[in-house]
């Protein structure tokens, strides 16, 4: 992970404990009380983020003995046990609401794109997340998609070469492009042969996508084309060119896009819209 995951838990438990006191366990809850609590689905999802689940509890009691039930990537029903916490009752309580928005909302992000890769899979499209995502939490993000079966072209802006619209529209469109790639191919031809062969480049009409062809782009993006354009840019280039739709495709339009034979198709709303799973924690306690 680029962000260390013990940081990223602890700067959650700030949150919830920023003077390190639990107000009410302090109170009403006994040093001597012990318990045992079972992390249960509330209804059907694919499990993400239990190892910042599990960071957690260990965080704030290092003696809370955790037991994963049910691994990451894994689906499971409503009432299945995913994870055994045992050890101090104050501890279990202290931890127990930052632990759970660890796990319910990156099982969210898992689920959700699970429900794409399914709603697809009969035409081998690839769902693709994007980098719209929460700071500090992309690791976590990009790793329940690909939990739910999805992919991630790029995690950061130094993973590979994307030229989107604004690039575009800052050096002057696609004829700008071309007269650099030719700069490139007298000073950089290595970075050249890169950028065209593991690169991207958007574009937003078949007139475009034909000009980037014939640059030599090889992965090319297709932004908020309709369903029709991506069934004629599959049918003149998709056998060279692996071509990506992007922008506008949610649950109602995914399949109508996927049966165009389009390569790959991201999805930002897989990271910045999943709706949470539900998970809660179930408790017994006992004194020692």
């Amino acid at each position: 992970m680029n962000v260390d995951l013990r940081d990223l838990v602890r700067t959650a438990l700030a949150e919830d404990l920023p003077d390190n006191r639990d107000l009410t366990s302090d109170l009403f809850i006994e040093d001597s009380l012990e318990g045992v609590g079972w992390v249960e689905a509330r209804d059907q999802a694919v499990v993400s983020g239990m190892e910042a689940c599990e960071a957690v509890f260990h965080e704030v009691d290092p003696n809370v003995e955790t037991t994963v039930i049910a691994s990451n990537g894994t689906l499971v029903q409503r009432s299945d046990r995913v994870l055994k916490v045992q050890g101090r009752a104050a501890s279990i309580l202290r931890a127990e609401r930052t632990a759970l928005n660890f796990l319910t909302h990156l099982s969210g992000i898992a689920t959700r794109t699970r429900e794409f890769v399914e709603a697809t899979q009969t035409w081998g499209t690839e769902i693709l997340c994007t980098r719209k995502t929460l700071p500090g939490l992309r690791d976590l993000q990009m790793a329940a998609v690909k939990h739910g079966g999805g992919h991630a072209y790029r995690t950061n802006l130094s993973d590979a070469v994307l030229v989107k619209d604004n690039h575009l529209n800052i050096i002057g469109g696609l004829p700008a492009i071309q007269a650099r790639l030719e700069t490139l191919r007298r000073k950089d031809p290595q970075s050249l042969e890169y950028a065209l062969a593991d690169g991207k480049i958007e574009v937003t009409s078949l007139e475009g996508l034909e000009e980037a062809v014939k640059m030599g782009w090889k992965q090319i993006l297709l932004d908020n084309f309709p369903p029709r354009d991506v069934a004629e840019a599959v049918k003149r280039w998709g056998k060279d060119v692996y071509l990506e739709m992007s922008g506008g495709v949610n649950r109602t339009n995914l399949e109508q896009y996927a049966r165009t034979g389009v390569h790959a198709i991201s999805v930002g709303a897989l990271t910045h819209s999943a709706k949470a799973a539900d998970f809660s924690l179930e408790c017994e306690w006992r004194r020692t």
